[in-house]
């Protein structure tokens, strides 16, 4: 089975308060399931309102984040990501330059700087002392007052939010309802990106003001131009985004090559599914290629997308059910390895 042709020119918006009220029914739940599903196979992108998060929260983690990337570096440098990150589980914040994309025969710097989380494990926890790969604590930001609490909260209310929008996709793939759940993605092993997009210097591209003019058009660009993020797909699950609502940056992929923004809606946040959802679905899910381009001259944006991931040791394989006559087409893959070789070639330190 195939997903139907993406030749979308926008992303749909779906009202998920049914998956949240604790007093809905299951065909209320089903409808939205519904919403969900086609969106899934149409776009891989979709708005979320009446989601449940308070906007105080979700604004209050964007401008504390804002404050803390003003911090000097030497002090920004006190949660660094260095060379010996591998040890360290990858965790923590990487100046300009350091994150990549790679590409067939190169890859190219992104041009934002970042904290990267996980889920947090104590120094005597039983995976970290036998050094299971990306296992380990968390490098809060505490510099600014109250910072890590409004992230952990945040953390808390991402995991709700997410484990309700895969209640709701499992219904619209007419799967149980808590499919997603238990040893499939009940213990997400999320991951937390925090992230400060400066305005790109697109007047020193190669290519001039003719590549400014395609990626404000939605074109392509070539691999030379700076980016702020690259051109790719998630690789966990499911991705909740919250972006500060005055920048246009995020650019979503259809069949057509052309890109549609996925500009800030006040009260959504958007979404989009990852790469373990292509092989559970047997490709009717595809994950949607996107990039980030701040264009702005005059304003940064803070973005803090939450990866809601299945569980590190999940064995993800194409559903029998969503097979139907076919033999699958993706093998099957344990979420920690994949995890694993995405995230080691994403630096260059």
């Amino acid at each position: 089975m195939i997903g139907n042709c993406r030749g979308f020119h926008s992303i749909p918006i779906i009202d998920v308060q049914k998956l949240r009220d604790s007093g809905s029914t299951l065909d209320e739940r089903k409808r939205v399931g519904f919403e969900l599903d086609r969106a899934c196979r149409e776009v891989g992108f979709f708005y979320v309102r009446n989601h449940g998060i308070c906007d105080d929260l979700t604004t209050r983690v964007r401008e504390m984040s804002r404050r803390w990337f003003d911090l000097p570096a030497d002090v920004k440098a006190q949660i660094a990501l260095t060379a010996d990150c591998k040890q360290k589980g990858f965790r923590g914040y990487q100046a300009l330059g350091s994150n990549v994309t790679r590409y067939d025969g190169g890859f190219q710097r992104d041009w934002h700087e970042a904290i990267d989380l996980y889920k947090h494990f104590d120094e005597s926890h039983p995976a970290v002392m036998a050094g299971l790969p990306l296992h380990g604590p968390n490098p809060w930001p505490t510099q600014i007052d109250g910072h890590r609490e409004a992230l952990e909260t945040y953390v808390q209310e991402c995991i709700s939010l997410g484990a309700d929008l895969l209640r709701g996709i499992a219904l619209g793939l007419q799967l149980d309802e808590d499919f997603f759940g238990g040893s499939n993605a009940g213990d997400p092993f999320w991951v937390m990106r925090i992230i400060h997009y400066p305005p790109l210097e697109l007047s020193a591209a190669p290519s001039g003001s003719e590549s400014t003019f395609a990626a404000l058009m939605g074109e392509e660009v070539e691999r030379s131009v700076q980016l702020s993020c690259g051109e790719h797909t998630d690789y966990g699950l499911l991705t909740i985004v919250n972006q500060d609502e005055n920048v246009s940056a995020l650019q979503v992929k259809n069949s057509a090559g052309k890109w549609v923004a996925a500009d800030p809606i006040p009260g959504t946040f958007v979404c989009n599914i990852g790469d373990m959802f292509k092989v559970w679905t047997n490709g009717l899910y595809q994950p949607t290629m996107h990039r980030v381009i701040n264009i702005s001259s005059a304003k940064r944006r803070i973005s803090v997308p939450f990866f809601y991931e299945p569980n590190f040791n999940t064995r993800v394989e194409p559903l029998s059910q969503l097979c139907g006559s076919e033999p699958p087409r993706y093998p099957g893959i344990t979420y920690g390895d994949h995890l694993q070789s995405k995230v080691f070639q994403n630096f260059e330190i």
